[in-house]
């Protein structure tokens, strides 16, 4: 097993940094780290499968570290590092080299080699003007909100390491997300921000303590044998997630409530398949539709979304003019659905995954389609 994995290692290690084409073949700066992004995430990835799974061991934790780091240096400067893709590849083979010579074991050539390739890209990225100035620009943009988003996004990483820590990881990303909506929304609407998430966190709690008890208006379910910390009984994530996710999608949705609805529910078609899973709350309702929930679930998240949307919009009309924390839903859509599969829930991940990415990138795909169109038209006038 560990042999195959080194090969498959080197094989897309290979595939980055050899069998790629040059820039003057067309391939562009944004291009390259963009594609190094995805196959550092592609690695940390394989990584977590493998912990998963409970074979991976040291392997896995050397993958799943060390390719983030590589996704995130790809994504700093993988075009400038496409200068230096000959003698990277010399450094990261002699060093899992000299790693399977002091462990005589493949998995130490793993983690010598990726160790080895970080360290000469950051060595060498931090002597390139272009790569310092994004650095700076980076300095120069960087708002407290987004730390705390990236933190909520890092709170993630150990979940396949330690699966047992999920209700505890699970409520610190769903705070630092809370906190950065805050963070956020008080740079557009001051402290109006406030008092919209105590609304949206108090209106949240009530509907799922009614709910809980009377099976209005989602159906018949508990939160008995819930995770501390709780408020009522209901898990402190929940009323949390209508705040701070819902503002996420309200943003995403430009403001119209019904559209905010469908990416919420687009968001719940996950947690029900996770959340009970996880123990968080047990479905008994006689006509489940979907891992138990039965659709007047889906409707009731997607009038409450809609509510508060609304709420959003009446008392804070400017949030939805600043498109920036919908980030914190399309990281929703990328990382529910991984996390989905790497717990055995494919169907979950599969609808999930599609509807939320969907939705979140709609509008955008369509004005890209829309833009095209105007291209095209304008082309046929010209020719005519």
């Amino acid at each position: 097993m560990e042999l195959f994995i080194t090969l498959l290692t080197l094989g897309l290690a290979w595939g980055a940094l050899v069998l790629l084409r040059p820039e003057g073949a067309g391939v562009g700066p944004t291009w390259l780290r963009g594609l190094g992004g995805l196959l550092g995430m592609g690695l940390a990835l394989l990584g977590a499968v493998l912990l998963v799974l409970g074979g991976g061991g040291l392997l896995g934790v050397a993958l799943a570290v060390w390719g983030s780091v590589l996704a995130a240096l790809a994504v700093w400067g993988g075009d400038l590092l496409w200068a230096a893709r000959r003698p990277l590849l010399g450094v990261a083979l002699l060093g899992g080299g000299m790693g399977w010579l002091v462990g005589r074991e493949a998995v130490m050539g793993v983690w010598a080699a990726l160790a080895a390739s970080a360290m000469f890209q950051v060595v060498w990225l931090l002597r390139q003007p272009e790569a310092l100035a994004r650095l700076g620009w980076l300095c120069l943009h960087l708002k407290a909100w987004m730390v705390l988003l990236a933190l909520a996004v890092l709170v993630r990483v150990p979940v396949p390491l330690l699966p047992e820590a999920f209700p505890l990881l699970g409520t610190v990303q769903m705070v630092l997300i809370s906190l950065a909506a805050l963070l956020w929304g008080w740079g557009r609407i001051g402290v109006r921000i406030v008092l919209l998430a105590g609304l949206a966190f108090v209106l949240g709690l009530g509907v799922e303590l009614l709910g809980s008890k009377t099976g209005i208006p989602f159906g018949l379910y508990t939160y008995q044998g819930a995770p501390p910390p709780t408020v009522g009984g209901v898990p402190l994530i929940v009323p949390l997630g209508w705040f701070a996710l819902v503002l996420s999608a309200h943003v995403l949705a430009g403001g119209r409530p019904w559209f905010t609805g469908l990416l919420v529910v687009a968001w719940d078609l996950g947690l029900e398949a996770l959340m009970p899973a996880k123990g968080y709350w047990t479905w008994q309702d006689p006509h489940p539709l979907w891992y138990g929930a039965p659709i007047q679930n889906y409707l009731a998240w997607f009038a409450v979304g809609a509510v508060i949307s609304w709420m959003y919009g009446r008392l804070g009309p400017s949030l939805h003019q600043d498109g920036a924390f919908a980030w914190a839903y399309r990281l929703e859509a990328l990382f529910l659905p991984v996390g989905l599969a790497l717990f055995g829930l494919w169907p979950a991940a599969v609808v999930c995954g599609l509807a939320m990415n969907v939705l979140a990138w709609f509008d955008r795909i369509q004005r890209l389609g829309w833009s095209k169109q105007a291209g095209w038209a304008t082309n046929r006038e010209c020719d005519l």
